[in-house]
């Protein structure tokens, strides 16, 4: 009989970002999969129930609060021409998401306030009691394009009149002045001002996160939110250090966060352990690639933050 020699299959050699990205997966794989055996193996036993770090003043939006037991699920809406979004909201709404984010600097519209308005309009009459945090993405911070500071903030000021959304994101980027300017606008409305900061390149130091934080609440943010870019998984441990530290020293306020990236997309699924009181998911599709479907986020939920029964 001859034997022949097992000649070893030579493939395109890994590089370190897929090296990375398959250790990170492989991590979070492990992480879910090792929350699912110790919630099965743990049901039969009576134990106090785990609470995340919740802020001591959480915001409630029709039937969402956030800042609740469970970070709350929230799904863009990114489709530009008007049939697109009224079938995206309609589908999305069948998710039944705790929140939807109107990014409308995706809007073909978004330029002619008059328009932008009634589209908000027919999304709220879709999404009846759906709180809806309306966006206008600067291009600096991963908006879609540029869209007018005048047709951003005059759509925002006739939104706000008509109450339409329940929450209203504005970039740190403005500053402190203009920022304050425009909350005096929500004076009476019942709607809550998120100030955002995004860095699409880095991580900042935990410290530094901090203090980002800190200057979105003294600008006038009833929420404070921050988005970084990991590109190690130690940024990913700074990044939630800095949120859970800012919890820590502002108990009040909500926050929303993530890291973006295939790296950072762990802080999706487990960043209501260090603070974070929102989570994006995918709908129809995502304004991140690394967003997750809704389904998924809500089996994580329900893992790693069990609901008080």
């Amino acid at each position: 009989m001859t034997v022949r020699p097992v000649v070893p299959k030579v493939g395109r050699p890994q590089t370190t970002t897929e090296n990375s990205t398959m250790t990170l997966n492989r991590i979070a794989t492990a992480i879910c999969a090792s929350i699912v055996l110790s919630a099965a193996s743990m049901s039969s036993y009576a134990a106090d129930a785990y609470a995340r770090p919740m802020p001591s003043n959480p915001i409630v939006a029709g039937p969402t609060t956030l800042g609740s037991i469970q970070p709350v699920v929230t799904v863009p809406l990114v489709a530009q021409a008007r049939d697109a979004i009224l079938k995206e909201a309609e589908t999305v709404k069948a998710l039944n998401p705790d929140m939807v984010e109107v990014r409308a600097d995706y809007w073909d519209c978004i330029e002619n306030p008059d328009e932008a308005l009634k589209m908000l309009r027919d999304i709220r009459g879709i999404m009846k009691e759906t709180p809806i945090l309306l966006t206008v993405r600067i291009k600096a911070e991963r908006g879609f394009k540029d869209v007018s500071e005048k047709a951003k903030f005059d759509f925002y000021t006739a939104a706000v009149k008509e109450k339409l959304p329940n929450f209203i994101d504005v970039e740190l980027a403005y500053g402190q002045e203009k920022i304050q300017a425009f909350k005096k606008t929500l004076e009476g409305s019942g709607i809550s001002l998120v100030v955002a900061y995004h860095d699409l390149n880095a991580t900042p130091s935990k410290e530094e996160i901090v203090k980002l934080m800190e200057s979105e609440i003294a600008a006038g943010g009833d929420v404070a939110k921050i988005v970084v870019k990991p590109n190690s998984e130690e940024d990913v441990l700074t990044f939630l250090g800095g949120t859970l530290a800012f919890r820590r020293a502002h108990p009040e306020f909500p926050i929303i966060a993530s890291g973006s990236g295939d790296t950072g997309r762990v802080t999706r699924l487990i960043g209501g352990l260090f603070g974070i009181d929102l989570t994006f998911a995918s709908g129809v599709k995502g304004s991140n690639a690394t967003q997750m479907p809704v389904s998924t986020m809500r089996m994580t939920n329900d893992i790693i933050y069990p609901a008080q029964k």
